[in-house]
């Protein structure tokens, strides 16, 4: 009598990364327009305040969809590959993510550069809930194989732990808008660690955007700091560019 010894196949998931989408906080972003909005529509009359609830619901509205679509993958690697190739990276370059998050424009640098250093910084805040917040992002960089290239470091924004002119690229996604307190102070920042010629590309929202196109980048261009200003769309997130002068 013949046996078989039956050998259970035990099946173990692949370890796969997890990214938030970094702007999901952007309806806290839209408060300063709803105080614009209250203020316009009082000095157009009561036939402007019919149209208040509309609009508030037009701009929350957009803000869901914005995080629903920005939650998906493709949305996050298509956007990703916009900044590196913003980015103008040689095979040896540097670069920074500032404000990193769970650091997906981190490991898309990392890719690009395969002889190239990667930087990810941002200012994590332990919680109760929450006692170790790097963690994740720790644990992209290495599920995605870029841990010889990215080197993840906790940092303030506006304290950037790098000297002038470090890097080739300096690039972030909703990095500034994320950035409560200080924005300017952490643009000026980027700029700092930025060689001349480098590249700033920046992923934010849109009043955000708006802001660094129309009002900040524009004075520092007029400084002789920045030339090359652009703004561009990937769908519902804004590409705010610039190259730093010497």
């Amino acid at each position: 009598m013949a046996f078989w010894n039956r050998q259970s196949t035990v099946q173990v998931s692949e370890e796969k990364p997890v990214y938030t989408f970094e702007g999901s906080g952007q309806s806290a972003a839209l408060a300063p327009a709803m105080f614009g909005l209250i203020a316009f529509m009082n000095n157009i009359g009561e036939g402007g305040w019919n149209l208040l609830p509309l609009l508030f619901i037009l701009l929350f509205g957009l803000s869901s969809v914005t995080s629903i679509i920005g939650s998906a993958k493709w949305h996050r690697d298509g956007l990703n590959r916009l900044l590196v190739d913003s980015s103008h990276l040689g095979r040896t370059s540097k670069a920074l993510n500032a404000v990193c998050g769970t650091g997906s424009l981190a490991v898309a640098y990392g890719k690009a550069l395969p002889r190239g250093e990667v930087w990810a910084t941002d200012h994590w805040k332990p919680t109760k809930r929450v006692p170790m917040p790097s963690q994740r992002t720790s644990d992209n960089i290495r599920i995605e194989s870029v841990e010889n290239i990215v080197r993840l470091r906790d940092a303030n924004p506006q304290e950037l732990p790098f000297k002038d002119g470090y890097f080739s690229a300096v690039g972030s996604r909703y990095g500034l808008q994320n950035t409560h307190k200080g924005k300017k102070d952490a643009l000026l920042e980027m700029l700092r660690v930025l060689r001349p010629t480098g590249r700033l590309v920046l992923a934010e929202g849109l009043f955000t955007a708006l802001w660094l196109r129309y009002q900040i980048l524009p004075r520092l261009a007029r400084e002789l700091r920045v030339s090359d200003i652009a703004l561009s769309r990937f769908h519902f997130t804004f590409i705010v560019t610039a190259q730093k002068l010497g």
